[in-house]
């Protein structure tokens, strides 16, 4: 080699190993390949740390042979020695097999530049371990810390409300278990994509919620009994009252139409009565989770009797529009057939006679007073386009609007 080139490779492997030494050190200071140290990771995690981790005690002993041969480099290129034979000593080590690297029981023999690149691969891959360990993290770590609150949580609610921590082992259980595959084994909740599966997580955290809500309802039991079943006996009252005006509604229609039939109107304020009894029942025995879940549902239970209310009067008004709508119809197609004069037909006459007996003789039956309606206009259109009847509207300038 030429001193130009001796000392371009020399400056090269001294670049290179710096560049080293900068990814040892970044390994050393990184908070989760600490974390996983700490761990004792199982699992995928395991498999892909304890490969890892061999390539980073192969890294370290490669490196420290990588700088004896660059520090013996730059000895001889400082000895000042015979010019020739310094440039052939250099030569040899910057690019001949003058790394001895000890491994697994045997020495293997590297250039410079293949401990080089043998060194970047095992850098590489121990780094992307860790870093897929820290994303993975970055995810899970929030919504497992999410759910720790929740547990804390649901065990303060339950001293406050005199409960049993025992009848939650089972969340307690599901949460260590998902709790351990977090911390030790992370990488068992990436997929193949590379995206993190936090399912088991969201399902927990469903579990947990329903739990905290129901002692929170309890709690609100223990603290204002008295005020919320006021509050939900008012709701019932006002339920009772709507029910009240839906039936005699109902009973309206039913005097008006026959077909369809109205629908029914369903009383549930009684079975609401019978659960704000059962909730005395659950307090005097100081069974405040149940009284909490059980104003919960009736609470919900009213809203949905009220809006069902409103939905069923909804529909029988509808059904009186409908008779109106049809009425004023027929109506409407009787002063067309009026037009046509005292020779109206027969069929004209008897799909009248049809529909009127239909809306106004008795309860109506709309679907049969829809049909005849249609055969109403049916007809008329035939007989207004036959060209025959007296007093018909004729094309032309005197012609009228109708």
């Amino acid at each position: 080699m030429s001193w130009e080139g001796i000392e371009e490779a020399l400056n090269r492997a001294r670049g290179e190993s710096a560049r080293v030494s900068l990814r040892l050190a970044d390994l050393e200071r990184n908070v989760a390949r600490g974390m996983l140290q700490g761990a004792g990771p199982v699992g995928r995690t395991r498999e892909r740390w304890e490969r890892a981790e061999r390539g980073i005690h192969r890294l370290w002993t490669l490196y420290a042979t990588f700088e004896e041969v660059i520090e013996q480099a730059s000895l001889l290129h400082g000895s000042g020695g015979d010019e020739i034979s310094v440039r052939e000593a250099l030569s040899h080590v910057l690019t001949g097999p003058s790394v001895a690297f000890a491994l697994d029981g045997g020495t293997e023999h590297l250039s410079l530049a293949e401990a080089t690149a043998r060194m970047s691969a095992y850098s590489e891959e121990a780094a992307g371990t860790v870093a897929e360990v820290e994303a993975a993290w970055a995810v899970l770590h929030p919504k497992l810390g999410g759910l720790e609150a929740l547990w804390q949580e649901i065990g303060s609610l339950t001293g406050m409300v005199g409960g049993d921590e025992e009848e939650h082992d089972h969340l307690r259980t599901e949460l260590a278990s998902l709790g351990d595959t977090v911390r030790r084994d992370p990488l068992a909740l990436v997929t193949a994509d590379g995206t993190v599966d936090t399912s088991g997580l969201e399902r927990a955290r469903t579990r947990l919620e329903h739990t905290a809500g129901e002692l929170r309802d309890a709690l609100r039991m223990c603290d204002s009994y008295d005020e919320s079943v006021e509050r939900l006996l008012w709701a019932i009252d006002d339920a009772e009252e709507k029910v009240g005006r839906t039936a005699a509604l109902r009973r309206h229609v039913a005097e008006a139409v026959a077909v369809p039939a109205p629908i029914e109107v369903v009383d549930r304020v009684p079975s609401l009565r019978e659960d704000v009894a059962e909730m005395a029942e659950l307090r005097a025995q100081g069974r405040w989770r149940e009284l909490g879940t059980l104003h919960g549902r009736l609470q919900r239970a009213v809203h949905e009797t009220v809006d069902d209310l409103a939905e069923r009067s909804e529909n029988l008004e509808g059904l009186l529009e409908r008779r109106s709508e049809l009425r004023g119809r027929l109506d409407d197609y009787r002063t067309r057939a009026a037009r046509l004069g005292p020779a109206e037909d027969e069929r004209l006459l008897a799909e009248h006679r049809r529909a009127h007996r239909a809306l106004w003789e008795g309860p109506a039956d709309l679907r049969e007073a829809t049909a005849a309606l249609s055969a109403y206009r049916d007809a008329l259109r035939q007989r207004t386009g036959s060209g025959r009847g007296s007093n018909r509207t004729t094309p032309g300038a005197g012609a009228s609007e109708g």
